[in-house]
């Protein structure tokens, strides 16, 4: 599988890839995070000075997708050019239409995911244990709310990152149909009972914490939760996002809080 790259190579692509938006500019985006991350391997790949002048010339061009999907597309890149390096005919060529071509959809597929659903829901999931812990005896444990969000939306990105750079890789172009295999639509549908689910969740906890009477009743607390993730769960499937539901939870509250 390793031909001219090596492991340590892709891996500090990688390490190197979370960093893609750090030079972001209006006139080319991502183009100097991209360049930035394929380094350890024009390194590997070329010796001389020209050449490795010409590889960041190549990858200094207008690149712009979701950074959690960017790996992906790297990784192809870095087959492309390794294949050059050994001779193949039209490698080099195939560089600039691949980076078009798989920005737009990489894109796409990575902000729904990531921010309209998975970057929400973990949110959500904070929330809630903070609240649900805010009376503990121990006030630290609630800390573990935005602690355990952190973890369940990176432990994805890294994952997502991860084997998007080694399979786009090892397959180049064939890297759509590893995409495919991700299941991502389906993980966008359970997220989206799961985000209905917590958000139900957050009601029966937030508005009991309000001091108002109506909600201090155990039946009506459950029957509260019930409807409101139903509703939630109704509100998901006409494309009202998680985000718009949650933000629209707090002002409730407060209104709740300040007029009854």
């Amino acid at each position: 599988m390793y031909r001219l790259i090596k492991k340590i190579d892709l891996l500090e692509v990688y390490i190197k890839s979370f960093l893609i938006e750090a030079s972001w500019n209006f006139e080319s985006m991502q183009n100097i995070g991209f360049a930035h991350a394929l380094i350890p391997a024009g390194r590997r790949l070329y010796k001389t000075r020209e050449e490795r002048a010409d590889f960041l010339k190549r990858h200094l061009k207008f690149f712009n997708t979701h950074p959690s999907m960017a790996p992906a597309i790297m990784g192809v890149v870095i087959n492309l050019e390794e294949r050059h390096k050994l001779g193949e005919a039209g490698a080099l060529e195939q560089i600039e239409s691949v980076k078009s071509s798989m920005m737009g959809p990489l894109a796409a597929i990575g902000d729904n995911v990531f921010w309209e659903y998975l970057r929400p829901f973990t949110a959500v999931i904070g929330v809630s244990i903070a609240i649900l812990f805010k009376d503990s005896p121990n006030p630290a444990i609630a800390v573990w709310g935005p602690v355990i969000a952190f973890l369940i939306y990176n432990l994805i990105n890294v994952f997502v990152r991860y084997r998007g750079l080694m399979k786009g890789y090892e397959q180049g172009m064939e890297i759509v149909e590893v995409i495919r295999g991700f299941s991502l639509t389906a993980l966008i549908g359970k997220l989206k009972f799961s985000a209905a689910l917590v958000l139900g969740i957050t009601i029966a906890l937030i508005f009991p914490a309000l001091n108002i009477s109506f909600f201090k009743n155990s039946l009506y607390n459950s029957l509260l939760f019930l409807g409101v993730t139903w509703i939630f769960l109704g509100m998901l499937k006409i494309k009202i996002y998680p985000t718009v539901i949650f933000y629209s939870i707090i002002a409730a509250a407060v209104l709740f809080k300040y007029i009854f």
